[in-house]
């Protein structure tokens, strides 16, 4: 899809969208819809995108830094190698994302739910993971300490 057409669709009907290598830089998708999207090697640095439903939403490759996706709905989205350096994910859903070799250095999830996300980001830089929820599904990267992060542990009740 061409920048030209992403203009002509107004940033509102990109719910299941397909875009590759756009800008995107200080965007404001704030609250919308743009669940299933791709956005593989996007550039959406700065780019609002707090409250947005991004659910199975595909960042692949995409450069994100200084992003806020506060309170954003995540579940099952792929950030695969995605560069969330200085993103702001506070508050958001990220149950089953997967952030396999994204970089997440200085990036703020506090009080983001990582149930079930795979958790195996690139670098190992400074990332706020306070309050952050995970439990026996989430994949973390080796010797790595949850609650040395400041992470809280979701126990699941046994099921009779």
């Amino acid at each position: 899809m061409d920048s030209e057409r992403v203009m002509e669709l107004g940033l509102a009907d990109l719910r299941g969208a397909s875009i590759e290598r756009q800008d995107f830089l200080r965007a404001d998708l704030g609250g919308l819809d743009l669940s299933g999207a791709v956005f593989r090697d996007c550039e959406l640095r700065a780019a609002c995108l707090d409250w947005a439903n991004l659910e199975g939403a595909r960042f692949d490759y995409a450069r994100m830094m200084s992003a806020t996706l506060r309170r954003a709905h995540l579940r099952g989205a792929s950030l695969r190698h995605a560069c969330l350096k200085g993103a702001d994910l506070s508050g958001a859903c990220l149950i089953g994302a997967d952030f396999t070799g994204a970089s997440l250095s200085r990036a703020n999830l506090t009080q983001a739910n990582l149930c079930g996300a795979i958790c195996l980001w690139h670098d190992q830089g400074p990332v706020n993971l306070d309050g952050a929820v995970y439990d026996g599904r989430t994949l973390l990267p080796p010797a790595f300490h949850p609650h040395d992060h400041g992470m809280i542990r979701r126990l699941t009740a046994a099921r009779a």
